[in-house]
């Protein structure tokens, strides 16, 4: 009579081969499943970056858009003399990767000036019943574009206007802060510019 009884060193040899394809069959399974899932969430994801296509309208996070402080002739400049208008204007740097569209007209940037808390001046309050235009540009790669510098007449705004033709009051100097931020089509400036009134 044959004995069909196996070594203990075959029947460990197909233990480990048995253990190896289970083990990979559900490393298998898992790499599945979260492939599936990146998949599906990759969907629904908002922060996923949109494909940029070249002459589109510029998405919020290919703009970078910095507000600057300083003379006409767009100097930058941080304190004022008692004499002295402050000018601002912005500059706007497509930092995507290829060339897009966007809006830089009066209908859609504004500027802010604040003191602490304090909403001193905004540019939403001015010329209320001028009609504000749409200047759409095409922005290069990296390449900064400014717009034209506006003074500003050290004044608080309101519903009633912004300037001292509009009779507002004039803002406290004497040394006083004020912090800038400007607004293009939507976009803050990232930075916030700190400037003093003498």
């Amino acid at each position: 009579m044959q004995n069909n009884q196996l070594r203990p060193s075959v029947i460990w040899a197909r233990r480990v081969i048995a253990l190896l394809v289970l083990g990979g069959l559900a490393w298998g399974a898992v790499a599945l499943v979260s492939g599936v899932i990146g998949w599906v969430g990759g969907l629904f994801n908002p922060n996923k970056a949109p494909t940029q296509v070249a002459g589109a309208d510029c998405q919020s996070q290919q703009i970078r858009v910095e507000a600057n402080v300083g003379t006409s002739a767009k100097q930058y400049q941080g304190a004022f003399n008692p004499d002295e208008y402050p000018y601002f204007w912005f500059t706007v740097t497509n930092i995507g990767t290829v060339e897009c569209k966007l809006n830089v007209g009066s209908s859609v940037t504004y500027y802010r000036v604040k003191s602490g808390s304090d909403n001193i001046w905004d540019s939403k309050d001015c010329k209320l019943d001028a009609p504000r235009e749409d200047y759409p540009i095409l922005l290069k790669p990296n390449v900064p574009v400014a717009n034209a510098a506006s003074d500003w007449q050290r004044v608080r705004s309101s519903a009633d206007g912004c300037s001292i033709e509009d009779g507002q009051p004039a803002v406290g100097a004497g040394g006083a802060s004020y912090l800038l931020t400007a607004e293009v089509n939507g976009i803050i400036s990232e930075n916030t510019v700190q400037f003093v009134l003498n």
